[in-house]
């Protein structure tokens, strides 16, 4: 055979065979069976062997270009998701903090509704525990959304 273009592919952009889809992988050694024949057959055996070779070549270099733009694709929408995750908002966090704080220094930080906090501006979700900077915010109501809130000490 005169050239094995997804050999030279391979080798062009330091792709190993070893981190293809395993597919992939099977067809390559399956190229590489057939390559070793070549050498035992004659006249038009040899040229249709040839031809088997030629379409399997392509039928690999294309699986892997489409493995690598997929590979592309992919490392592309992680890095634009790293980039465009919500970062946590300080100011928000320290408003919330001035608030929790607040309710402390006036002594209303037991049995406080959850709409109380709500129209404090406290707009995060709620859960059994939250933690806001050093504050925790717990839920000690079941039936009705009562919240106390405490400093946490380090």
């Amino acid at each position: 055979m005169k050239k094995i273009t997804h050999e030279q592919y391979l080798d062009k952009h330091s792709l190993e065979i070893a981190h293809l889809p395993s597919d992939i992988q099977d067809k390559i050694g399956v190229f590489g069976k057939m390559l070793g024949l070549e050498k035992d057959l004659e006249g038009q055996d040899a040229q249709e062997l040839e031809r088997q070779l030629q379409e399997l070549d392509t039928e690999i270099l294309l699986d892997i270009k489409q493995v690598k733009k997929l590979h592309k694709e992919h490392n592309a929408d992680q890095s634009i998701a790293k980039e465009t995750s919500p970062k946590p908002d300080t100011q928000k966090k320290s408003q919330y903090e001035d608030t929790l704080q607040g309710l402390i220094d006036q002594k209303k930080h037991k049995n406080i509704l959850r709409s109380t906090l709500r129209e404090l501006g406290i707009a995060l979700p709620l859960s059994k525990v939250t933690i806001i900077g050093k504050y925790c915010i717990t839920r000690t109501s079941f039936l009705i959304y009562r919240y106390s809130i405490s400093v946490m000490t380090t």
